[in-house]
């Protein structure tokens, strides 16, 4: 038996059926709408997530471009703790609003909830290309965007683990790449809108662009297993389960100190005598590298165990980061770095999904990543606005010594929980596989 074979018995102590699984492996003819897992069709309901995770998480990974034209450019006066609210927010409440889009989304269907998703994030884009002050940016591109991302997240986060079984890591890493993808072109393209067209047309072009394609990917969001008609909007009886709990604090951990680097690395190449270019260029390397290394997370999560792969990554990335970061002098260190932070350190992105699905029924999927989604919202947001804060007063805003121990230090803490996640799944594990006799 294999290392993940052991942890799939260990973090499922009772493998159920939802109700209409059982219904349907009962029934001596099968309904048509309850699909097989690991069937091919299940590929297209992924790619479409991937597609949407281009637009929905793009926006953040691409955020820093904005972040130092921001920072440098058009507001350059203004603290980095009051600009960092704009990112800060597109991501915490992208998450945090999840506990209740996730809820809808099983309540009232993926694809009502995405285009709800839609709608918003493309009136965000086009409201924040007419912003003048930084508190109209604040509004817009960071608390309405944030609210229309959380929409469209909500049922893309349960798609592929409820359509794969046997390769339910490859799948989750597939969908969750889209994301890193939407980095790259994102940068490139924001870098290049900005210096030939303006911000203005660069947030016009986006609006439109997510409008056309998440439109069109939304209709191939489809369920493989019919959700059961619900009595309560919040899956509350998940609250009772230590692993919900130990989940909920590894996100609110990882997610304080994991956007630092995003958010900073082309204000870092700045002091360092780089140009706009060079920070963009960095955010390149940097998606590229997470494209890559959330599609390996999958396959390695598949053969190894997804807590052992995720302990093993969130260690590596403060083993990467502190070093490489807090010692660089000139920009060719910093690609390493990125390159290196990209491919290990979003593991948590493609592996948290599927922890989730190991450890409770496919109709649910949605709420309960939702209620663990709020604790990661809750860490981009203090998380965030700490470094902006650590930044302009511990660092003063000519070095990151302090922000990348902050930074350090949480995502390690993260990796202490998901220790204590492991170490607690192969007791329930063991309990229920003795036979001893009462």
């Amino acid at each position: 038996m294999s290392i993940a074979d052991t942890e799939s018995l260990a973090t499922r102590p009772d493998d159920k059926h939802s109700d209409s699984e059982k219904q349907s492996l009962e029934s001596p003819t099968p309904s048509p709408t309850v699909r097989p897992a690991d069937c091919a069709f299940g590929w297209i309901p992924t790619l479409a997530v991937c597609v949407n995770y281009m637009f929905i998480f793009g926006a953040s990974n691409s955020y820093g471009v904005f972040s130092t034209y921001y920072l440098n450019v058009k507001f350059q006066g203004t603290s980095a703790t009051k600009l960092s609210w704009i990112g800060t927010l597109i991501t915490s409440l992208m998450l945090g609003c999840n506990i209740a889009t996730g809820a809808l989304a099983d309540k009232y269907g993926y694809r009502t909830t995405a285009y709800i998703g839609t709608v918003l994030c493309t009136l965000a884009y086009i409201l924040a290309s007419f912003a003048k002050e930084v508190w109209h940016l604040i509004l817009t591109q960071g608390v309405l965007f944030g609210i229309g991302a959380s929409f469209l997240i909500a049922p893309s986060l349960s798609i592929p683990p409820q359509w794969f079984d046997k390769y339910r890591g490859v799948a989750s890493g597939v969908a969750v790449a889209g994301s890193s993808f939407g980095g790259l072109w994102f940068t490139a393209a924001t870098q290049a809108m900005i210096d030939h067209l303006g911000s203005p047309w660069a947030l016009r072009i986006l609006g439109i662009l997510t409008f056309v394609m998440t439109g069109l990917m939304n209709l191939m969001y489809f369920r493989r297993v019919p959700a059961r008609p619900r009595k309560h909007l919040f899956e509350l009886g998940a609250l009772r389960r230590p692993v919900f709990w130990l989940i909920s604090l590894e996100a609110c951990a990882v997610y304080t100190g994991y956007w630092a680097l995003t958010f900073y690395i082309g204000t870092t190449a700045r002091q360092l005598g780089g140009s706009l270019q060079d920070g963009s260029n960095l955010l390149l390397v940097l998606n590229a590298g997470s494209a890559l290394g959330r599609i390996l997370a999958g396959v390695i999560a598949d053969r190894f165990g997804n807590m052992n792969t995720l302990l093993v990554s969130l260690v590596l990335t403060v083993v990467i980061m502190m070093p490489l970061w807090m010692r660089a002098t000139s920009i060719p260190p910093l690609y390493a770095l990125c390159a290196l932070y990209g491919m290990i350190s979003p593991t948590f992105i493609s592996v948290n999904p599927v922890i989730v699905s190991t450890q409770f029924d496919s109709d649910v999927l949605a709420s309960v990543m939702g209620m663990t989604n709020l604790f990661a919202g809750l860490g981009v947001l203090a998380g965030n606005l700490s470094q902006g804060a650590i930044f302009d007063k511990y660092d003063h805003r000519v070095q990151f010594t302090n922000t990348i121990i902050f930074s350090g230090m949480f995502i390690l803490f993260a990796a202490i929980v998901v220790f204590l996640m492991r170490f607690s799944s192969q007791a329930v594990g063991k309990k229920a596989n003795c036979r001893c006799p009462e």
